[in-house]
């Protein structure tokens, strides 16, 4: 019998296209037809098995943007494919499960991925200077080793790309991606002592020793604090292996682990949804890394998003540009219209006002609108994204409390207070916006649970529009409940359509369908909400509620009523 996740994926790929499946054309028969396994759902993605070593695959950042920028139809397009039967995304070398699933403290999500507590004090030991990138870097080695890449702020906008790089990382990680350890961190020019490994490229287009006056050079205008250190951003240098950055299509042909193309996995879709709430415009794939890691003696790829110095209000080397978030780098259309009127179109974000705070940037959220926030440019990824991979986004970006977004921002050590209270405010609005934008945008009904009632087991729910205070009560629900035959695929209904105020719904115990070999029965309930406002959440959110000898579980949640996508909030 075919593997389970083989059977899965083809039957995802199958619909999506059809080159797609030029390899597996020849795979074996799928005997087992079932559409729910025993072990269902799963939340472990078996994508961290032992592979051969990999080479590094640079990408080149101008081929990135004209491919993006002018190539039409290279990506697939359909629903997410590396979800559960719930509809989550399971753990997995891209993703690990956080704030979405359990409630974190305010203490766990400050600590993010850091494992240290930052740069050692002591002599740190310059070992390089990076080229890539356009923040101005250096890597050192501190007292006890480690190595970190040291990250200063630009001299005109002090604190802003520090601040917004820990505050980004920190919400990420909580989110569920792979990030960088990164720190806030002070040093003194003096303690700096240079490797005689450390080689800088030379005018000539070789490598020459690096020196301590190429150090001072690179720090001359760096603003000093009250103690004469500098403040800069410490980032650890990612275990493993480097070898190179993800793409936001296709798949890694040299990782066997690598299946699902990547504009069809969930979180890189809903990633959309994060970067518009943090203004993570330059969200494309230079700002990720591959690295080849051993864990427990298996080699594996593991998948990191970095780089959050431009996001909210920075740009990485100066303020965010006014533009940022609102509009493409080249947009024919405008830039049509803005020479036919001589320049005196105004665009929206024109109207925006910004702090006159350096430490903030250019970052608001009165002219934001997540339906039309766009990237640097074109990201088929987020192109691709459906109401149901927004829907799952919007919902962990609700679990980030304001008491822990200001905690967080306190944790960038803003020293103007002024400025961390505006910052708070500005980010608590986005997501405010983000949240009520696509929670709305599919029938919102989660939080599913089977319990005891006084006649029998009940299926209870919740509206997230109605429990985060984006609608007020008064929708009403409508269930039907259809027995299922889980080898079959076959629904019959087995009830007329209830119509109720309250979210909980009798189970007609007696309705199942017939058992599968593991000896599982099933049932279904498909439940619409009817709101005169929200026409869309007439799509029914079908439930499928397991019985194994008694115990009853929810084993499928199906949202694809609401796929036909997401018309205006699409970023094309």
């Amino acid at each position: 019998m075919a593997s389970k996740k083989f059977v899965l994926v083809v039957i995802a790929i199958t619909a999506l296209s059809a080159t797609t499946l030029g390899a597996q054309s020849k795979a074996p028969a799928v005997q087992d037809s079932r559409r729910f396994f025993p072990d269902d759902p799963l939340w472990m993605d078996d994508d961290m098995r032992d592979i051969a070593p990999v080479a590094k695959d640079d990408l080149s950042k101008s081929y990135d943007f004209v491919h993006n920028t002018f190539s039409k139809g290279a990506a697939l397009s359909g629903p997410s494919v590396n979800v559960n039967t719930l509809g989550e995304v399971p753990d997995s070398s891209w993703f690990t499960n956080r704030i979405g699933v359990r409630n974190m403290t305010i203490e766990e999500v400050l600590r993010g991925p850091d494992t240290i507590d930052g740069p050692a004090p002591g002599p740190w030991e310059v070992i390089g200077k990076p080229t890539a990138g356009i923040t101005p870097k250096f890597a050192i080695r501190d007292a006890n080793g480690i190595v970190f890449l040291i990250k200063l702020d630009p001299a005109s906008v002090p604190e802003l790309a520090s601040s917004v790089e820990l505050i980004s990382t920190k919400i990420f990680h909580a989110a569920g991606y792979t990030v960088p350890e990164d720190f806030i961190t002070s040093f003194d020019p003096q303690q700096l002592r240079i490797s005689k490994d450390a080689r800088l490229k030379a005018r000539s287009g070789g490598e020459r020793q690096m020196t301590i006056e190429d150090v001072r050079r690179l720090l001359k205008y760096q603003p000093r604090q009250a103690d004469g250190t500098i403040r800069a951003l410490a980032s650890r240098w990612v275990p493993g292996k480097v070898v190179g950055s993800f793409r936001f299509t296709g798949t890694r042909p040299d990782d066997p682990n690598d299946i699902y193309p990547h504009e069809l996995r969930r979180e890189l879709r809903g990633l959309r949804v994060f970067s518009a709430w943090l203004n993570h415009d330059d969200a494309r794939s230079i700002n990720s890394i591959d690295s080849y890691v051993e864990v427990d003696g298996r080699r594996f790829i593991r998948h990191y998003l970095q780089d959050f110095g431009s996001t909210l209000g920075s740009g990485s080397t100066s303020a965010q540009q006014p533009r940022g978030g609102y509009e493409y780098l080249i947009e024919g259309d405008k830039i049509r219209k803005g020479l036919l009127t001589f320049g005196l179109w105004q665009r929206d974000w024109m109207k925006a006002k910004y702090s006159d705070l350096p430490s903030l940037g250019n970052i608001e959220s009165q002219v934001f609108d997540p339906a039309t926030w766009k990237t640097e440019y074109p990201h088929p990824a987020f192109a691709a994204m459906d109401a149901e991979d927004a829907f799952w986004a919007a919902r962990i970006v609700a679990q980030f409390s304001d008491a822990m977004i200001r905690s967080i921002v306190a944790g960038s050590k803003l020293s103007n207070v002024e400025a961390a209270e505006q910052l708070t405010k500005v980010i608590i609005e986005r997501r405010d916006k983000v949240v009520k934008h696509w929670i709305t945008g599919i029938n919102p009904l989660d939080q599913f649970e089977v319990r005891r009632g006084l006649h029998g087991p009940i299926l209870l729910f919740d509206n997230a529009a109605l429990r985060l205070g984006i609608t007020a009560a008064g929708e009403t629900y409508q269930t039907t409940w259809s027995s299922f035959d889980n080898m079959t695929g076959i629904e019959r209904a087995v009830t007329d359509v209830e119509e109720y105020s309250e979210p909980v719904s009798w189970i007609p115990m007696t309705e199942f369908g017939p058992a599968d070999p593991s000896g599982a029965r099933y049932i279904v309930a498909t439940i619409r909400t009817m709101n005169a406002a929200f026409p869309q959440w007439k799509a029914g959110v079908k439930v499928t509620l397991r019985d194994r000898g008694g115990v009853i579980d929810i084993v499928g949640i199906d949202r694809s009523g609401a796929r036909a996508g997401l018309g205006s909030t699409t970023n094309n």
